[in-house]
């Protein structure tokens, strides 16, 4: 059995790419890919790039407890590598939660490729329309640009790009790069929804200005937990309620408790 192979196959496959798109992602020919899932083997300087492509572990990509994590167990497993996700006991607006997110912690080239990666499936897969991406300063600019590198590398999606101001530049701009227009729906990307009652003061004053839709909000985390019902509202349920928009996450509160649970993290 071609263990490698079929591991780059199902990989493949579950990411959605060709064999032609696999290959100019790790810089190798279309026949060596054909190659690697009919029998043969790549050579083992090509197997980091792609084990980070698939984003699994090289263990992973040669049979190793592959077929052991989800692909959001996998991400969760990432956050914890990257110490973004920190276990422990942690005060969240009145609940004791056994971790915490720190999204600072993502720090390099690879991740936010990754995270923007991410990004774009979650929207794709959704179906959400919109005009406009928009990061919210100051965590969600840097994961909206790649978000939007990764629509275009990945799906060939054009759409307008901008990030908020927390205070406005000399000529009283709110905006860098393209200026929401009249009418036009938004893709808000941040990090993390937890109340949400920052987020939802940061676009009531951009809607002060321009009457625009919030078409979605994707995030890295949905920090809500069913058990948090007792102590506040689900931030992502006021907003998808207050402005009709569809809201991702990669993961969410309820998937990171299983996944500690589970023995995961």
């Amino acid at each position: 059995m071609n263990k490698i192979g079929d591991n780059i196959k199902l990989l493949r496959k579950a990411k959605g790419v060709t064999q032609e798109e696999l290959a100019e992602a790790v810089h190798v020919s279309f026949q060596a890919v054909s190659k690697w899932e009919n029998g043969g083997a790549p050579d083992i300087d090509i197997l980091p790039g792609l084990a980070t492509y698939f984003g699994v572990s090289i263990d992973e990509l040669m049979g190793f407890k592959l077929n052991a994590m989800t692909n959001k167990e996998r991400f969760i497993r990432f956050m914890a590598d990257t110490g973004v996700l920190k276990l422990g006991s942690y005060e969240l607006h009145g609940y004791r939660s056994e971790y915490y997110v720190d999204s600072e912690h993502f720090i390099t080239n690879a991740q936010y490729a990754k995270l923007g990666e991410h990004f774009a499936d979650c929207i794709r897969e959704s179906g959400v329309s919109f005009d406009c991406i928009v990061g919210m300063a100051y965590h969600g600019i840097s994961l909206s640009v790649a978000t939007a590198l990764a629509l275009y590398n990945k799906y060939g999606i054009t759409v307008n790009y901008c990030h908020d101001r927390k205070v406005p530049d000399s000529r009283g701009r709110e905006f860098c790069g393209h200026t929401p227009e009249e009418g036009e729906r938004l893709l808000i990307v941040d990090d993390l929804i937890n109340s949400g009652k920052t987020l939802i003061g940061r676009i009531e004053r951009m809607m002060e200005n321009v009457n625009v839709t919030i078409a979605g909000v994707v995030v890295i985390v949905e920090r809500y937990e069913t058990d948090m019902k007792e102590h506040h509202p689900n931030g992502a349920d006021i907003l998808r309620e207050k402005y009709g928009a569809r809201v991702l996450s990669v993961v969410n509160g309820d998937d990171i408790s299983r996944a500690i649970r589970a023995g995961i993290v």
